[in-house]
């Protein structure tokens, strides 16, 4: 190994130390929101899928407002960036801590939604180009981790805070953890450009792409499956399990724990096959949410179902991320966000329509639109392999 070796490989290292645990910090306040739905409903007299919204149009608002943002933060450091969204994020969650004004609420989700690709593909664009070509999707999986961090620990945490005072009490401390991520992201991030081509050609030229559109497209798909289910799973585990408050908490703590595994599992498959390993994480959980449905007074079964499911969520996630942005080539920035716009759009529509069929099916109907969303990402699949070009593309052989 040369010393230029050397040296990116330590920067990486020191990337990732700083880079992980500010995107858990971001990712978490997109979706605290979901273990505290049932609470904000009853808080502000409005029903489980308007509160919904809080999650639904902060994934719109980033669909649609962060690859444009994306764009303008390029001409900026990526430490730049980092600290201004951190510090746009404390603000933001002053706010949700209070403001019993729902329209305020749903204004100041909307500002952070629009952050959030930004600041997720600076610095995925960083680790990018740092990372060895052979070794890149393992690199950008480890980023993941803060990403998957923030997902799964955002519930139980969002959860267990409100038993002790009420569902603003998590905002207080996202707030505050944003500001300690600003600066320690100001010192020690290193201050540097990533060597992204600036050029609007090649991001164009992605847009042209049919395989790279094929790979966002079915990011969507397969973020509405997950997310048709995922988004009220405190409100299932209430209604259909009957558990009480400290028992969700509980589960929800142990879901997300397992769900930890899903990103080791994808990381050793995110050089090789990803797309076959998302569209089997995401059959893998379709399988499991229908099932628990099926068996919810059976608990061993419920038991194992919620393993799976948290496995695969997991996973799909993190092999998402790597899948599409190892498809941007040498604009991996540009592809991660474009991804996370996609991804955030299928959220969006998976919050709706999970929170439409909940209201009414009751929360027993959380299964059948996931079941939907998975069989069109698996058929987009097919086509997609039999027009040649999942084959063709080096990112998914």
């Amino acid at each position: 190994m040369n010393v230029a070796t050397i040296s990116a490989d330590a920067r990486l290292k020191q990337v990732l130390w700083v880079l992980v645990p500010a995107i858990s910090v971001v990712v978490a306040t997109e979706f605290i929101v979901i273990g505290l739905l049932p609470l904000i409903a009853n808080d502000l007299g409005i029903s489980l899928a308007e509160a919904g919204r809080l999650t639904g149009l902060f994934a719109l608002s980033a669909a649609v407002a962060g690859p444009g943002l994306t764009l303008l933060g390029s001409r900026w450091s990526p430490r730049s960036v980092l600290v201004f969204t951190l510090l746009l994020y404390s603000v933001g969650n002053t706010v949700m801590a209070s403001s019993s004004n729902f329209s305020v609420l749903l204004t100041t989700r909307i500002i952070q939604g629009a952050m959030l690709p930004a600041f997720v593909s600076v610095g995925a664009a960083a680790v990018a180009s740092l990372a060895m070509p052979d070794q890149r999707g393992r690199a950008l999986a480890n980023a993941n981790l803060g990403f998957v961090i923030g997902v799964l620990v955002a519930l139980p945490a969002g959860a267990a805070l409100a038993k002790w005072g009420n569902w603003r009490l998590p905002f207080v401390l996202l707030s505050l953890f944003s500001l300690v991520a600003a600066a320690v992201t100001w010192g020690r991030y290193p201050n540097y450009r990533v060597p992204e081509i600036p050029s609007i050609a090649l991001p164009l030229n992605l847009l042209r792409n049919a395989l790279f559109l094929g790979h966002l497209l079915l990011s969507v798909l397969l973020f509405a499956s997950m997310f048709a289910a995922y988004t009220f799973l405190a409100a299932w585990l209430d209604g259909y399990l009957n558990l009480s408050g400290s028992q969700i908490a509980l589960t929800l703590l142990l879901f997300s724990a397992i769900g930890l595994m899903g990103n080791s599992v994808a990381a050793r498959v995110a050089d090789r096959a990803p797309v076959v390993a998302t569209v089997a994480s995401a059959a893998a959980l379709v399988v499991a949410v229908n099932l628990a449905g099926a068996f919810h007074n059976v608990l061993p079964v419920i038991a194992v179902l919620l393993v799976i499911w948290s496995v695969a969520h997991t996973a799909g996630v993190t092999l998402s991320q790597v899948r599409v942005t190892m498809a941007g080539g040498q604009a991996p920035a540009f592809a991660m966000t474009m991804n996370l716009s996609c991804a955030n759009l299928g959220i969006a529509i998976g919050a709706f329509c999970g929170g439409w069929a909940i209201d009414r099916g009751g929360v027993a109907a959380i299964g059948w639109v996931p079941a939907i969303f998975g069989a069109l990402a698996t058929i987009l699949c097919i086509v997609l392999a039999r027009a040649g070009l999942v084959r063709n593309h080096r990112c998914i052989e």
